[in-house]
């Protein structure tokens, strides 16, 4: 029998300590969600982390307190026990800790966190990225149907997938824009390189990542600028077609943050072709264009998904169209012939991209949370407060909340 856990603590009057955060991950953690430690390790309130399947990485991405309940479901039996042994695991965790509150960082398995919510009354914050409301609602039409009514707020990184959010039938008022953040002590801007020109590319070798549109456009390029290079830092299921690009190509795998960030300030330019996959699986931000910018260097992007709200173009990033091999090889060949053009692009990227400084972020994210729990919001001067705009930008009906500075990405 599951033993039931005591009623929930009562709320700290103004002036007590946060309450916690119970951050849930089906997944802790693929390399390619450094944005969620990020996030995590900049929150100025304390959390820990309960993960649905067993841990991974985490040496790459360690925080205080980390678990999982992998081992319940996996041998407890008879399996109709199993719900209510992870509610059980996710209560005591909640209680030792004192969370307040509970945020699910993707869509994913989220359901499993419906017990703890309805027991110790609870609110939840859901964060969605893309897929989790594109090509798995496509999987399980059915995934959200207990927690659409059961949400406190819905994170979404751009207004693009709050109209997704919005379409899948997430209540719009629930809806917040507030974009993953970037390191800016980590990713500092370099004067660009001098030498044969590197173009990277970083990402996933995955289709909506644009390998295949990539692979037709450089051998454009490096007939127009033969001493040209290429580097791809990634990992996935189209490393073949990626090591298949003729010309001076190198791949590396499965880089670390170091890496990336070595890589961008050797290059001369980044280049992200993304465009919509099979799967229905599009951007929702792309975080690799806002690490470039903050870098001082000029990226060669797409018009697809949320990734025109985080890029400026002509002045940050030359953007073209999707799927577009000849487009992107001639927008590639401009910035290597034209150095001064190249300069003043990178040159822009800090000052653009500065308002989303993980810090700021987390900021952001915690004032959410503070809202939620009944708390002072500790806003720092520099964080531009959630601000109320028509979710008709987004492509949604009814009012949704946004996160930008006036005059900044998407408008």
């Amino acid at each position: 029998m599951v033993r039931a856990d005591p009623p929930a603590p009562p709320q700290p009057g103004p002036g007590g300590p946060p309450r916690a955060v119970l951050h849930f991950a089906a997944d802790w953690l693929p390399v390619s969600e450094v944005f969620v430690h990020d996030l995590l390790r900049h929150l100025p309130r304390p959390g820990v982390v309960v993960a649905a399947n067993p841990l991974r990485n985490t040496d790459r991405f360690p925080f205080p307190h980390v678990g999982s309940f992998a081992a319940v479901e996996r041998w407890l039996h008879p399996k109709a026990l199993r719900p209510a042994a992870v509610t059980a695991v996710l209560a005591a965790t909640a209680a030792r800790h004192r969370c307040g509150l509970v945020h699910a960082h993707h869509g994913y398995r989220v359901e499993q966190l419906l017990g703890v919510v309805r027991r110790r009354r609870l609110p939840l914050v859901l964060s969605l990225h893309g897929h989790d409301v594109t090509g798995y609602l496509e999987q399980r039409p059915d995934a959200y149907r207990q927690v659409r009514g059961r949400a406190a707020a819905v994170v979404v990184p751009s207004r693009f997938l709050a109209g997704l959010a919005a379409d899948a039938g997430f209540p719009a008022e629930r809806i917040r824009v507030l974009p993953s953040g970037v390191d800016t002590g980590f990713f500092r801007p370099t004067p660009l390189p001098d030498g044969p020109p590197e173009v990277l590319f970083v990402g996933r070798f995955v289709a909506k990542k644009g390998i295949d549109t990539l692979a037709a456009a450089w051998p454009q390029v490096q007939a127009a600028v033969p001493d040209a290079r290429l580097r791809l830092l990634g990992l996935g299921p189209l490393e073949a077609l990626a090591r298949s690009i003729p010309g001076a190509v190198h791949v590396e795998l499965s880089p670390d943050r170091v890496a990336v960030r070595d890589a961008m300030r050797r290059c001369r330019l980044v280049v992200t072709p993304s465009h919509r996959a099979g799967d229905d699986a599009v951007e929702s931000l792309l975080m690799v264009n806002v690490e470039a910018q903050a870098s001082g260097r000029p990226v060669v992007t797409t018009r697809h998904g949320g990734i025109p709200e985080y890029v400026a173009a002509d002045r940050t990033a030359l953007v073209v169209p999707e799927a577009d091999a000849g487009a992107l090889a001639a927008a590639v060949v401009r910035l290597l012939r034209q150095p001064a053009l190249a300069r003043r692009l990178g040159e822009a990227g800090p000052a653009h991209v500065a308002w989303l400084d993980v810090r700021r972020a987390a900021t952001r994210m915690d004032a959410l949370y503070a809202e939620l729990l009944g708390e002072p919001a500790q806003l720092d001067a520099g964080a531009p407060l959630v601000d109320r705009a028509a979710a008709g930008a987004a492509g949604c009906g009814g009012a949704v909340a946004m996160s930008a500075p006036p005059g900044g990405p998407g408008r």
